[in-house]
């Protein structure tokens, strides 16, 4: 992607976010892949729905430094570097700490996306990471590993479900990345009502006959 066109795009995903209420103060983080060799990244201790292009920064995919941009990049860097070298498919990352998501992981529940028309269509599953220390390389292999995992043929996930500490999801574009973050939280608001209301998690419908 055209650096100054991918700019503009995290700026305004970055707002998303923030309005939708997926963040709030200077949580969450995204990123888009620039070229075979280079990524954007929000960086570090910003709100970001005050970002603005120039304070983005630019990374090598592996490890090399900062070049062109001025400030420090995400302490989850090496999150979105793992992902981006585990998955050739995808070209943007986003995290955020959506409050059911979260809620619900505390709580020690496993939202099953195919309870949902919605969330089936859009997630193959969404597998759940068990509690890391934010920013460690620990966290970020674990994250790589269960959105590159899956039996041979099988759909690769989109998103997965942070113990604690929010959710990721991946797409071809930003934009595409927090619509799924913001599916996810929707299926997390929708299983947490459910669960409130008295409903106990059963096998998913059949998807014979389904418009969606």
């Amino acid at each position: 992607m055209e650096e100054t066109v991918a700019r503009q795009a995290l700026v305004a995903a970055g707002a998303r976010l923030r309005s939708a209420g997926l963040i709030a103060g200077t949580e969450g983080n995204l990123s888009l892949r620039l070229d075979g060799r280079s990524l954007l990244i929000t960086p570090s201790g910003r709100r970001k729905d005050e970002l603005g292009p120039g304070d983005l920064v630019v990374l090598g995919l592996e490890n090399q430094a900062a070049t062109g941009s001025e400030g420090n990049p995400s302490s989850d860097l090496a999150i979105h570097r793992r992902i981006y070298s585990a998955r050739a498919d995808v070209s943007a990352v986003a995290h955020a700490h959506p409050p059911a998501s979260m809620g619900l992981t505390l709580a020690g529940e496993r939202p099953d996306p195919a309870v949902l028309p919605e969330t089936a269509l859009f997630f193959p599953r969404l597998p759940f990471v068990p509690l890391a220390t934010p920013g460690s390389a620990e966290l970020a292999y674990a994250v790589a590993t269960f959105l590159a995992g899956g039996a041979s043929g099988e759909e690769l996930p989109v998103a997965v479900l942070l113990e604690r500490h929010g959710a990721i999801a991946v797409g071809s574009t930003i934009d595409e990345a927090v619509d799924r973050l913001e599916l996810v939280e929707v299926l997390c608001r929708a299983w947490w009502d459910a669960r409130m209301l008295g409903w106990a998690p059963t096998p998913a419908p059949s998807k014979s006959g389904s418009q969606y």
